[in-house]
């Protein structure tokens, strides 16, 4: 089942806010006289946005005057989503599509990283006897990618680039789970896998023919926490606790990689033999606006925004 695009769930969330005036103002505070702010975060069990479990079970949230309740999530549209309705204070997403979304006037900010891009991390698998052998073969070929627009077809598009390649997939949207049947029983031909699936995918015996973390998208800040605009507004300390505290988790996890492989199947349910030998994203980054860009300047390069996109107007720093 194809999902509603994402620019276009914000936009419509967008318009409801405006049609209530309500945008979460202060509903995420506790009582007067109370340091501590209870805010709601929606998450996904993804070794790319733990951050945000670390810092919830190492006590990080409490230390900078937080109390975060988790709410699990289907997927970023739905997050965002209720962001911007003021359900929720801060949600997880990803860089791409919060950006085209952004572009589009979707009221978002982007406040923290979830992680970047770590070599080996973001694939493509097809069967051990498929004649897909290369990047080029998979022009035409039917590839399932999660959502359009997203990391799997927008990283495959801005590689193929980079290389001069002409290779356009039939991008078909599933989810990660269902990624590996679909490609065992040839509804899909290959399949864009992150991991802990990408590891799956190696252990049921698919064969990668595509890594797309190389090149151009090393290292691209993909995995982000957004707010909404109106709640930065009316709500700057909290949002900068926020993000202080998961640049803090980050900088633990980085320097405590066999702690974090161990912790990490209890806290997002990832198989512990997966945890041990997945390709890890990279912890050791910060939200900053050259990253950001470096994003804008692949979604214009591939004309899927335009090209007078100002980062500026669309994310908060620890360093503003």
């Amino acid at each position: 089942m194809k999902n509603k695009p994402l620019a276009a769930v914000f936009v419509a969330a967008g318009a409801a806010v405006t049609a209530c005036g309500s945008g979460g103002g202060n509903a995420g505070s506790d009582a007067e006289g109370d340091s501590t702010t209870t805010v709601k975060v929606g998450v996904l069990p993804l070794a790319d946005y733990s951050p945000v479990y670390w810092a919830k079970d190492k006590g990080l949230f409490e230390k900078h005057g937080l109390d975060v309740k988790l709410e699990p999530l289907q997927g970023g549209p739905v997050g965002v989503q209720k962001v911007v309705t003021g359900e929720l204070q801060f949600s997880f997403a990803n860089s791409i599509s919060t950006t085209i979304a952004a572009a589009k006037g979707a009221p978002v900010q982007t406040v923290a990283l979830g992680s970047s891009l770590g070599k080996g991390s973001n694939n493509i698998y097809v069967e051990a006897d498929s004649p897909i052998k290369t990047l080029v073969d998979l022009d035409g070929r039917t590839v399932g990618t999660n959502t359009l627009s997203n990391v799997g077809d927008v990283a495959f598009a801005n590689l193929a680039k980079s290389k001069g390649i002409n290779a356009k997939p039939d991008w078909i949207e599933v989810p990660f789970p269902e990624m590996i049947p679909g490609v065992q029983n040839g509804s899909i031909e290959a399949g864009y896998v992150p991991e802990p699936f990408a590891t799956s995918a190696r252990q049921a015996g698919l064969r990668e023919i595509v890594e797309l973390v190389q090149g151009p998208n090393e290292a691209l800040p993909v995995t982000t926490f957004v707010t909404s605009t109106q709640y930065a507004k009316s709500e700057p300390e909290v949002v900068q606790k926020f993000a202080v505290t998961m640049n803090e988790a980050r900088a633990q996890i980085a320097a405590n990689e066999d702690e974090f492989r161990s912790w990490l199947p209890k806290a997002t349910g990832t198989d512990p033999a997966a945890a041990k030998e997945m390709k890890l994203p990279l912890f050791d980054v910060e939200l900053d606006h050259a990253g950001m860009q470096r994003i804008a300047d692949v979604l214009i390069g591939l004309h899927l925004i335009e090209g007078n996109y100002k980062v500026d107007d669309h994310i908060i720093t620890t360093k503003d």
